[in-house]
């Protein structure tokens, strides 16, 4: 079961919704929550191109830029403490500086599972909203993720499993489960191929682990050529579904390229959080 979360909060509106989704799964699962800061003072104080002479103005601006993004940091923080009293969540926060990624993956080690926006903005408008540090953590894999789009439709309480046989599909819900996370949700299986009784075969696998954790479950075996990201999407609309759950991004053999892409693909379309490990 699980007993501590952590969540990335920054100022994106990923994070925000993560920030919201976290304190629900949080109270529902009555474990402690921990809101993590970064202040990334690398990338604010990276050398630039600057007249002869400037290197004084730089300081100063620097120390500028650093001092608000502490400031910043910290009203994040306080009203990620406030939310958690409303809602009677046992929590605390932490801030550190360094580089976001490995921050979350030293510190994730401690941790069941890392919430995060599936897009991500350390620096504060300083630059675009950004994807890179889900993608540097989901493919290092310290703990599962839990990305959150923002904003994100109207969730239901279900469960999408997109299962396709593979080692990285098949970890990815022994994980879910083993955490929980399933109790009292209906998980709907979605496997896709060519054939139609492959594609039963392959979810009658995850069916039996779901019913492993008495778990309701109900298989959606679908045969077809298309891509299997855009079937996988199709059937998420169709359904009142509140996480999906995929293998991550592995690239070794035929089938984890495969699935890895349609990872990628879920992660740029998807409108639900996803349940992200390998």
């Amino acid at each position: 079961m699980i007993k501590k979360i952590l969540l990335v909060a920054d100022v994106s509106s990923a994070s925000v919704e993560a920030k919201r989704f976290s304190i629900k799964l949080a109270k529902r699962a009555e474990c402690h929550l921990t809101g993590l800061g970064i202040l990334d003072t690398h990338w604010m104080t990276a050398a630039q191109p600057e007249p002869l002479g400037g290197g004084a103005f730089k300081i100063q601006r620097d120390e500028e830029v650093i001092r608000s993004s502490h400031t910043q940091v910290e009203s994040v923080l306080e009203t990620f403490k406030k939310e958690c009293e409303a809602a009677g969540v046992n929590h605390d926060t932490i801030e550190l500086e360094g580089y976001p990624a490995s921050e979350i993956e030293r510190l994730s080690q401690e941790y069941d599972m890392i919430v995060m926006g599936q897009k991500t903005d350390f620096h504060f408008e300083l630059d675009d909203d950004s994807d890179l540090t889900v993608k540097h953590v989901a493919r290092n894999n310290p703990r599962p993720i839990l990305a959150v789009p923002g904003p994100t439709d109207d969730l239901g309480d279900d469960v999408l499993v997109a299962y396709d046989g593979s080692p990285q599909s098949a970890r990815a819900l022994h994980m879910f489960l083993l955490l929980g996370l399933g109790k009292g949700r209906t998980i709907h299986i979605v496997t896709v191929d060519r054939d139609k009784a492959i594609a039963k075969a392959t979810a009658l696998h995850a069916q039996r682990m779901c019913e492993l954790y008495d778990l309701e479950t109900k298989v959606h075996s679908i045969a077809t050529r298309d891509d299997p990201a855009d079937v996988i999407m199709k059937k998420k609309k169709e359904l009142p579904i509140g996480i999906v759950v995929v293998g991550s991004f592995s690239h070794g053999s035929l089938t984890e390229l495969f699935f890895g892409s349609c990872a990628s693909k879920l992660m740029k379309k998807s409108r639900v959080p996803l349940f992200i490990h390998h």
